[in-house]
């Protein structure tokens, strides 16, 4: 029986198109899903490269084109095109199969030669040295670019090639550059899948292989169709990379599993799909939970997308911090009352007026969140014995005793206001859900894993039984924002045999993407359980501008050319809330939501409240703090105020003289928040300050 596939490319295109022209293009295609393509002309184009390429008239201007294989039963629609680009596609493009991974290709045969013919090749060069020739057939590069390949000196060079060559093949060069092995680049490009044998001429069987899901989609119906084409612009819905698309739908995992991954790799995205997995196939409970209230409105509003708002009724999305105020109001019987982190400091220093002591109050405030509630001490002794891993102050005995007599005091004052904190809080609940017979989950899903307290930690680890499909962790150790720091394993989350990570950014050019991971430095960042976290082989499948950096002379100046770059994005059609302007600061994001508004360009600030960061009342740029911004991700990104002063913020950061170990994580945060707000761009970023500007830029 004849069945419909579409391409990631074709559905990009319809989602550009005017309103009328989608009705035309749907009906069209729809008569393939409804196996009535028998009524559709499908026209030869002289010239065509490839003799298996139709088109199909939309109406006088715009043409789809088709692949109509010699053999099998499906029709693939690839293109919507103009009539005249119609005719230069199918004369510069070919259809065949991988002969390593067996992944359906499009191959721009014209502009392949353009990019060959366009390097400055020398003899030999060192790039791929290391590499054999069958290094490059291993992994579906044809043989006759290996010549090519060889007199290569760079990846500057070398981006121009990538840029044109089929998505897989574009993604082992990647990789034999970045230098990841053989075996680690075949895992990504076909999920760890074998391809079984390949008939070149089986598109069908190309289609079905784990190596073609994020380009191409067998389509299974009409309402199948109907459902992708009402919301074309949401293409993670429909095509996952292979490596994605392996941990999301695998069906049973013994345990937990944890996920890692730069920015843009799509860790959310694989959580969601988790999630949507999860409920389709069996009739558990499950948690989709993350740090923030703003990010947990994304991950609920993605949900729907993905799977509808039916799916809520199986999928409750929910932030930490929430699950731990919610099981303490229903275990106790009242809501409790919540301590902010400003109190929190502001009690720190009252106990040691009161009662001395040489040390400030952020000192007290970090020894009491990172050791003892950390840990979950609850005598002297126990702290007089525990290790203090990341605290630079060395402590006597002597000087334990005191610091927890002035725990102890916090403790107490806070009992007699009837207050807790929401750490308190996590760690009251994973007691009374430990308690339990019955657990409160089936399954627990956690994105943005770096940025959780140990103590809630705890809590999650006591929310689902200990089993199969317990919990999926995805987080990246580059973009944490907050104080915590774990080791997995340490509180009950056994990840061995089951981590992963993800190496390719969706969300932003490579162009973007090197500049963004240039600023973490050369410091060691944790894995999340006792290892080490590496950018080493992240990289993109797209190309595109490299991000400016430019100082100004003043600040009115830096915010005159902010208007200016948002002028230019919203004449060149990005919609306003395709961009964002993102500071380290509240007032540097006042300043700048009213320079845009003082030049008639629509603004608003995404605050604490601000639930709906897309799409509420009228269209506007989006003006956000590096904190707020987390998470989220634009077309065009302005990061401001990336002056001496403000980054690294000084209120943020321990003097070195007060604790050595402590300011230099203090310091590795704040190039943490740089990288979130770069990397929230994913086709061109801009960077300004003025005055000086900040040391961080440098990536030293």
């Amino acid at each position: 029986m004849a069945q419909l596939a579409i391409s990631r490319d074709f559905l990009s295109e319809y989602a550009c198109l005017d309103r009328g022209l989608q009705v035309k293009v749907a009906q069209v295609v729809a008569r393939f899903s409804e196996h009535t393509h028998a009524g559709i002309h499908l026209e030869k184009m002289a010239g065509a490269r490839d003799s298996r390429v139709r088109t199909i008239r939309i109406d006088a201007h715009y043409r789809g084109i088709v692949m109509a294989p010699d053999h099998g039963d499906t029709f693939l629609v690839v293109r919507v095109l103009t009539h005249d680009e119609s005719d230069k596609w199918v004369k510069r493009n070919r259809f065949s199969v991988n002969a390593a991974t067996g992944a359906l290709e499009v191959t721009d045969v014209t502009a392949v030669d353009d990019a060959i013919g366009a390097l400055d090749l020398g003899p030999a060069t060192s790039l791929f040295a290391s590499r054999s020739d069958k290094d490059f057939t291993r992994l579906g590069l044809p043989g006759s670019l290996v010549p090519v390949l060889r007199r290569i000196s760079d990846e500057h060079e070398l981006d121009g090639l990538v840029s044109v060559l089929p998505p897989r093949q574009a993604d082992a060069l990647s990789g034999l550059a970045a230098g990841l092995s053989v075996e680690e680049i075949w895992a990504e490009l076909t999920g760890a899948a074998e391809p079984g044998p390949i008939d070149a001429d089986d598109f069908d069987a190309a289609l079905d292989r784990a190596a073609s899901t994020d380009r191409f989609r067998v389509v299974g119906g009409a309402d199948e169709l109907r459902d992708i084409l009402d919301r074309p612009f949401d293409l993670w819905r429909v095509f996952l990379h292979p490596s994605q698309r392996r941990l999301a739908d695998r069906r049973v995992y013994n345990g937990p599993v944890r996920v890692t991954g730069g920015a843009g790799t799509g860790k959310t995205v694989v959580a969601m799909h988790r999630a949507a997995r999860l409920a389709g196939q069996d009739s558990g409970r499950i948690l989709l939970t993350t740090y923030t209230r703003t990010l947990a409105a994304e991950l609920e509003r993605g949900m729907k997308t993905l799977a509808g708002p039916s799916v809520l009724g199986r999928v409750e999305v929910v932030n930490v911090d929430r699950v731990a105020w919610r099981i303490v109001a229903d275990h106790e019987g009242s809501a409790p009352k919540v301590l902010t982190g400003q109190e929190e400091l502001a009690l720190c220093e009252a106990v040691l007026d009161d009662l001395g002591g040489d040390w400030p109050p952020s000192f007290l405030a970090q020894e009491w969140r990172q050791v003892v509630l950390a840990q979950g001490l609850s005598s002297r002794d126990e702290y007089l014995q525990a290790a203090r891993p990341g605290r630079g102050v060395r402590l006597s005995r002597r000087q334990r005793v005191q610091v927890w007599r002035l725990i102890e005091e916090v403790g107490s004052r806070l009992v007699r206001r009837g207050s807790r904190s929401y750490v308190q809080l996590a760690d009251a609940a994973a007691g009374y859900v430990a308690a339990r017979t019955v657990r409160p989950y089936d399954h627990v899903v956690v994105d943005e894993a770096q940025d959780l307290h140990p103590a809630q930690w705890r809590m999650l680890r006591a929310l689902v039984p200990v089993g199969p499909n317990d919990l999926f962790v995805v987080g990246d150790s580059h973009q944490r924002i907050y104080d915590s720091r774990v080791t997995l394993g340490r509180l009950g989350i056994k990840v061995t045999g089951r981590s992963y990570r993800l190496r390719l950014s969706y969300r932003t050019t490579q162009e973007i993407l090197r500049w963004s991971l240039g600023l973490l430095g050369t410091e060691r960042f944790d894995d999340l359980d006792a290892g080490d976290d590496t950018v080493a082989g992240y990289r993109s499948e797209t190309r595109g501008e490299e991000p400016t950096s430019t100082g100004y002379p003043t600040t009115a100046e830096e915010m005159a050319a902010l208007v200016g770059s948002a002028r230019e994005w919203l004449a060149d059609d990005v919609a306003p809330e395709e961009i964002a302007v993102i500071g380290r600061t509240n007032a540097i994001c006042e300043r700048a939501e009213r320079a845009l508004r003082e030049a008639g360009i629509p603004a608003r600030t995404l605050d604490a409240s601000s639930e709906e960061v897309r799409g509420a009342g009228q269209p506007a740029v989006v003006v956000a703090t590096m904190h707020r911004a987390k998470g989220l991700e634009f077309r065009c990104v302005a990061v401001v105020g990336a002056d001496s002063d403000h980054l690294p913020l000084p209120q943020a950061v321990t003097p070195a003289a007060e604790d050595a170990v402590r300011h230099a994580q203090d310091i590795q945060r704040e190039r943490c928040l740089l990288y979130v707000a770069c990397s929230r761009a994913r086709e061109q970023l801009r960077v300004s300050w003025s005055g000086r500007p900040s040391r961080l830029l440098e990536g030293e």
